[in-house]
């Protein structure tokens, strides 16, 4: 017997229904939105145990999907795990009384245009759930999380790490005229990369033609955070032969990248 059947009772509909509306007030679809990182395809499990009245997140299964996706992206799911923790806690008090767990299982899965899909298994049911049982997610994955474009970053990560070390950002007026970056206390040859808009998260190359052939360096936009796109920037500076790098704000609050150029 399962634990949904040991707790249903005989009006299995109506649990179903009370299990719904305490994950719907509990938060867990906007913690695991969050946690799951911006863009992307998910298809991951999460396993908790309520330890001395908390929840307690103790793995997270998520093999990489073949065209990339899969686990949660790294750095959203360290900035928001305790959110998703909080989420899991509440949902535990939320549940009738005498339905209780000691153990989770959260599937989730997230296609390119949809909201995560939750699936739960407790207690007994736990052991055998895992990443592989759920569903694919539908829809393209994100060029950013492109197997081919991961090892890429891989390769030029100690010339893109150089470059973000010499990272300055506009403290006043700047202006770019003729290739010459004037930002009030310096004047040198500089040209545009890349606008990224916050509201929108789009990243905007302005390049002429694309630095390489990587999924992310040929599409004209992406949606990605400020981190992406400083990403994508340092690697673009770095095949160009880049100095440096410059972030300046447009009067619409467009962030507008620049890469400097070597001296010769």
């Amino acid at each position: 017997m399962t634990w949904f059947d040991r707790h249903a009772g005989e009006d299995a509909r109506a649990f179903y229904d009370r299990l719904s509306v305490a994950v719907e007030q509990s938060g867990l679809f906007a913690a695991i939105s969050a946690a799951s990182g911006s863009v992307g395809l998910r298809r991951y499990v999460v396993q908790a145990e309520a330890r001395e009245g908390r929840v307690r997140v103790v793995a997270v299964d998520g093999p990489t999907l073949p065209k990339g996706g899969g686990p949660p992206a790294s750095a959203a799911w360290a900035a928001n795990l305790g959110l998703v923790e909080a989420a899991l806690g509440r949902l535990r008090r939320l549940l009738p009384r005498g339905v209780e767990f000691s153990h989770v299982a959260l599937g989730v899965v997230r296609g390119a245009e949809a909201e995560p899909d939750l699936s739960f298994r407790f207690d007994e049911d736990v052991t055998d759930f895992r990443a592989t049982n759920l569903p694919m997610p539908v829809g393209e994955p994100a060029p950013t999380e492109d197997p081919v474009w991961l090892r890429t970053l891989a390769a030029w990560g100690p010339r893109t790490d150089e470059l973000r070390s010499r990272f300055a950002v506009a403290r006043g007026d700047w202006s770019l005229t003729d290739g010459l970056l004037d930002d009030g206390q310096r004047r040198i040859p500089a040209f545009a990369v890349a606008t990224w808009h916050p509201g929108q998260r789009r990243f905007t190359w302005l390049l002429d033609e694309p630095v390489g052939e990587e999924a992310p360096l040929v599409e004209p936009e992406l949606t990605v955070d400020l981190a992406g796109a400083i990403e994508l920037v340092a690697h673009a500076a770095a095949r160009l032969g880049g100095a440096g790098l410059f972030q300046g704000t447009l009067e619409t609050g467009v962030l507008v990248f620049l890469a400097e150029r070597a001296a010769r």
